[in-house]
């Protein structure tokens, strides 16, 4: 939990301690796994947002602090949040748009280096689908992780408590908990940590532990606001900051060392303000007293019971289910304990809501239409986990809550008896699929015959496509209304979940289990361009694959003027509308394809239109993952022992070692985000106008980022290629014709610059 100017004044008290590294030798910590992400600094990349929501370096910068801890002797234990309530104001949510615009128009200008300062103050680099990845990198590293089943603060306590882990390191809001110390910063270049102890801060500001909880939620924090009075000077007191100055923590301590904090509640001059602050407070004291965590005596999810540091547990609140949620089976925190499942479908089938809270860097019409769109997949996702969970689960209606809906909305639950009429509500859909039976023996054969050692979409597709026309064995008894099967084998396994996903997709047809054109195209498709080509087809199927400029989605909030974005009811011509339009096709298209790139920062152009792009990519890729994990759920929590069945890196999307690119030690398809780095060398590549010989030497200083960019160019090239086969072929049969075409002019474009440089 974090609490406003707590740090701050923590060090400006004294009350922050250093310490040696070597002090922390042999010693088992907890870490606040997004804490930590946070603190490591060269993950911090300014323009990870506009490049899709990854930085270039991840994975390799989070393997140097990883060989630091291990330098030192120090065992991390990292936890990571679960189904925790979301934040119940943006107190700690500045989306800061006058810096975004800046940032563009200082791009626009030329001028990098203010541009990455207004970046970097304006967007959050560590995002859900970060620490998802990071995850399952973690895990296929062999470190130990948690998905804690609600709040990581909470579940930390629990560990410090029974002395699994000898320390913590996270924010200074863990001593709400009651943790007795909590390492707050770790510098391996100094060879020094910096914490902070319970007990001292206690002594000095002269509290008890319920006061130190008290002036905290005074202060502030995600779930409860800043008590309004402290900069002021109430009931005759001293002032304890003067008016007009900033903020200070001191005020909380010294009123709550005055009179208690229900005292305090009675001040306020309206019920309506009352009320806000009561409820928030009320709020946070149940979740700091009552967040529930794995309890490792008898591996039960129950409440922390913090409110007495040794004390037995207090009761819990008769209405704790409308702010934790519906209380979960012990199956799907089994799951989500072993992150075999992120925590947003439980969440949503717990709370009865769902909420995309994150605005994207530039906010469009097309963004907001797709993420609207892609409720049915959710519905799915959702579906495929809820059929094997109790009818109250099954039949749950689900808000769905998006940062641009009205206040009513947003506050709104999903159980409410009159909901906005524009409320968005989804259900789980739960439908018969089809009767999948994956023996070890067929898989092998099928991988033996197709020549491959692992199970992924083109083998699935080809394999399916071949039983299909023969009528072979994975066709027999498909269409009978009973649970798909497979034997215990990891192959076996994986393979099912690839069908089912197939299915759920409608690239095999869920009457029948027939072939779709959509497969026909995609099964001939390269290996390693599958998951992109499927992710431009399902754009594709929403209408968001082509080359028209995206639109604002506040008309009285234009893109930046500096930009100088096109407009399509502003074009002079057809030929200035198919020159411009092409040339956002194509490097679309190809942005979907990775880059191999170095652990450094990208340092290099971001494209505006391909910044708008990937938020939908992004937002897509996300669903996708989310629909694999409601596929391998639906399959294991018939038989929670097959999870065993499972590599540690089953979801991992980081190579091995950098030879191993682009192989990753996944198992199951993880809908990496590709970053849009291969659309803006693409536009590079077709605005060049020097001689072809300098082009390879030219690129390589322009990209300095980029391990490869002609070998990756080719490669984008050969997608382009495959993906418009793909488009040619379905365009009759799905009306995807227009698409056909613009497709076709947009590679005059690409053919003549390629002759001219020398790529054709």
């Amino acid at each position: 939990m974090r609490v406003r100017h707590l740090q701050t004044h923590l060090a400006d008290q004294g009350l922050v301690n250093s310490g040696k590294l070597n002090e922390l030798k042999n010693v088992h910590v907890g870490v606040d796994a997004v804490f930590w992400l946070r603190s490591i600094q060269a993950l911090k990349d300014p323009f990870a947002d506009a490049l899709g929501g990854i930085p270039p370096g991840i994975f390799g910068f989070v393997d140097k602090e990883l060989e630091s801890f291990k330098d030192w002797g120090i065992t991390p234990l990292f936890v990571f949040q679960g189904v925790a309530p979301g934040p119940q104001h943006s107190m700690f949510v500045s989306r800061m748009d006058q810096q975004m615009d800046m940032a563009w128009n200082y791009l626009a200008s030329g001028d990098k280096s203010a541009a990455q300062k207004c970046f970097a103050v304006s967007t959050s680099r560590i995002n859900g689908d970060f620490v998802y990845f990071i995850f399952h990198h973690l895990r296929q590293k062999g470190y130990e992780c948690l998905q804690a089943p609600y709040f990581a603060g909470a579940q930390l306590a629990h560990f410090a408590e029974q002395g699994i882990v000898q320390t913590v390191f996270g924010p200074p809001g863990l001593l709400l908990y009651g943790v007795k110390s909590v390492v707050i910063h770790l510098n391996f270049g100094q060879q020094s940590f910096d914490w902070v102890d319970l007990d001292g801060v206690l002594s000095k500001w002269q509290l008890s532990w319920d006061e130190f909880v008290d002036a905290c939620m005074l202060a502030g924090t995600e779930y409860c606001l800043t008590y309004p009075y402290l900069n002021l000077s109430p009931f005759g007191g001293p002032s304890v900051v003067q008016q007009g100055q900033r903020f200070n923590f001191d005020a909380a301590v010294y009123i709550i060392r005055q009179a208690p904090l229900i005292n305090w509640m009675q001040t306020f001059p309206t019920e309506e303000m009352k009320s806000d602050h009561v409820d928030g407070y009320c709020i946070c004291k149940v979740l700091v007293q009552n967040s529930p965590v794995l309890h490792l005596q008898d591996h039960a999810i129950r409440p922390l019971g913090a409110s007495k540091p040794g004390g037995p547990p207090p009761s819990v609140p008769i209405d704790f289910s409308s702010i934790m949620g519906q209380k979960l089976p012990p199956s799907l925190y089994y799951l989500m304990l072993h992150g075999i499942i992120s925590h947003k479908l439980p969440q949503a089938l717990a709370k009865g809501e769902w909420t995309d809270k994150s605005q994207p860097l530039i906010d469009t019409n097309e963004f907001r239409a797709l993420l609207t769109d892609l409720q049915d997949y959710r519905r799915t996702s959702l579906g495929l986990i809820a059929q094997h969970l109790h009818k109250s689960f099954q039949s749950k209606a689900i808000l769905c809550k998006a940062y641009w809906e009205p206040s009513n909305i947003r506050q709104a639950l999903g159980t409410d008896a009159h909901l906005p009429p524009d409320a968005r509500i989804i259900q789980p859909d739960i439908q018969q699929g089809l009767r999948w039976k994956i023996t070890v023996k067929s898989v092998k054969a099928e991988m033996a015959r197709q020549q491959v050692d692992k199970v992924d979409f083109k083998f699935c597709l080809n394999w399916h496509a071949r039983e299909f026309e023969q009528d072979g064995p994975l066709m027999q008894g498909i269409k009978e209304p009973q649970p798909p099967s497979f034997d215990d084998y990891l192959h076996s396994l994986t393979a099912l979940v690839h069908f089912i996903v197939l299915e759920k997709l409608d690239l095999i047809s869920a009457e029948d289990g027939g072939a779709t054109v959509l497969s026909d195209v995609l099964k001939d498709t390269p290996r390693n361009l599958t998951e992109p080509c499927l992710t431009a087809l399902e754009l594709m199927k929403y209408g968001q694959l082509n080359g028209e400029p995206f639109e604002a989605a506040h008309t009285d909030k234009p893109f930046p003027n500096e930009v100088k974005y096109p407009v399509s009811s502003q074009f002079q011509s057809p030929a200035e509308k198919d020159r411009v339009c092409g040339m956002l096709l194509l490097c679309r298209v190809m942005s979907l394809v990775p880059m191999k790139l170095k652990n450094i920062m990208w340092d290099s152009d971001v494209d505006f239109d391909l910044a708008a792009f990937h938020a939908l990519v992004r937002v897509l890729k996300r669903t996708l993952r989310q629909l694999v994990e409601g596929a391998l759920a639906s399959v294991l929590l018939k038989d929670l022992s097959r999870v065993k069945l499972l590599p540690k890196g089953f979801m991992c999307a980081s190579p091995v070692h950098k030879e191993a690119y682009p192989q990753v030690p996944a198992e199951l398809p993880t809908f990496m985000l590709p970053r849009a780095c291969m659309g803006i060398v693409v536009r590079y590549f077709l605005e060049y106008q020097k001689d072809a010989d300098r082009f390879a030497d030219d690129v390589g200083k322009r990209f300095p980022c980029c391990a490869q960019p002609v070998e990756d160019l080719k490669l984008a090239f050969t997608f382009w290629h495959d993906l418009r086969r793909c488009v040619d072929t379905i365009a009759e049969t799905l009306g995807a014709e227009e698409l056909s075409e613009d497709m076709r002019k947009a590679s005059g474009i690409l053919e003549e610059q390629k002759r001219r440089l020398g790529f054709a």
